[in-house]
């Protein structure tokens, strides 16, 4: 299927506020809602969604500040997160959930905060569990970039700054120079124009850091799955998310990576391991 993101239907939802929240439905069976991280759009994960639409109704949902939904607006936060995520479940019935990075936090916090699903997975979420004076640092220095209007600057300061990629070990200038190497054409369109929505999200991270010890309320049983090929920071997270969810599994993936949900990566791998845990 070279193409599979043409086979979904777009669909809307009103959240809360009245913000328009777009999604992109396929399958048949009971609904899965997909929550992308940080830099991606729903359309990232049309070969998951499609992997899943074998056995459910899968809903990618571009959360808002990209695609079909609309902007995030000046009172963004992780509470519009979640009354976005309440709206297209509304509209949908759906009962699982997956997110992504920070989609993961989203429907972490969703579930916490509402408590509208019987199963949740998530890969690598966006939690922060602690971390070192000077740690956030990197959003100074990303904003400052911005309004600078100096967008690859931003970027690097991000890889550098959330430390998933080898790049994080090397000087700044260095990975600016190679993230211009590696990461161009449509795809850096893409993540240019998400940018400044990246920044407010990396924001509600640091705002919520520590925050995890609020899901040992949670009731939905929780498939906790990361890339063996990721740092070690995010296993420690994990297990601590283990320990922290009172109904929850741990699953280490050991080829796979952090970005490895989405279409260019392992989606494939990654849906079959959802999937198992949604049919048990």
């Amino acid at each position: 299927m070279k193409n599979p993101a043409v086979l979904f239907k777009p669909e809307t939802a009103v959240s809360k506020d009245g913000t328009t929240i777009g999604y992109q439905s396929l399958g048949e069976g009971p609904g899965v809602l997909v929550i992308h991280g940080a830099l991606s759009t729903s359309e990232h994960f049309s070969r998951f969604g499609a992997e899943l639409a074998g056995a459910y109704r899968v809903h990618l949902i571009d959360r808002r500040g990209r695609g079909r939904s609309g902007p995030q607006g000046e009172a963004y936060g992780m509470a519009k997160e979640i009354e976005d995520t309440a709206a297209v479940q509304q509209a949908t019935g759906a009962e699982y959930v997956f997110g992504h990075s920070y989609g993961g936090l989203v429907a972490l916090e969703t579930a916490r905060t509402l408590g509208l699903f019987r199963k949740i997975a998530v890969y690598e979420p966006g939690v922060s569990l602690t971390s070192e004076p000077g740690a956030w640092d990197w959003l100074a220095s990303y904003e400052k970039a911005l309004r600078n209007q100096d967008d690859r600057g931003a970027f690097a300061s991000f890889v550098q700054g959330t430390g998933h990629s080898p790049l994080s070990r090397l000087p700044l200038w260095y990975a600016n120079l190679m993230l211009r190497l590696f990461v161009r054409g449509a795809r850096w369109d893409e993540m240019k124009k998400l940018l400044p929505q990246n920044l407010r999200e990396h924001r509600e991270v640091q705002r919520l850091e520590g925050a995890y010890a609020g899901y040992q309320t949670v009731d939905a049983h929780t498939l906790l799955a990361y890339g063996g090929k990721s740092p070690s920071f995010v296993a420690d997270t994990i297990r601590t998310l283990h320990t922290t969810l009172p109904h929850a599994e741990m699953l280490e993936l050991p080829d796979l990576e952090h970005l490895s949900p989405e279409n260019q990566q392992e989606p494939v791998a990654v849906a079959r391991q959802v999937q198992r845990f949604l049919l048990n």
